[in-house]
């Protein structure tokens, strides 16, 4: 199954389901690792949101995957 970060999801289909959200535990200083099919590896925040600075197409976030 394909998953989308919340930019991706928003830009190809002008919705965001939320398929990467909801990843984060409970210690809200680390950010799970996944693989969105429109950005490949990158961290995301606990909305589904591309976080990672190396990211090639969001690459304004908070963390260096």
């Amino acid at each position: 199954m394909a998953d989308f970060c919340k930019e991706c999801s928003e830009e190809m289909f002008d919705k965001d389901f939320k398929e990467l959200a909801g990843l984060q535990g409970e210690d809200k200083e680390k950010f799970p690792v996944v693989i969105c099919e429109g950005c490949g590896p990158i961290q995301v925040d606990n909305e589904g949101k591309c976080i990672s600075r190396d990211c090639e197409k969001h690459g304004t976030g908070l963390s260096a995957a």
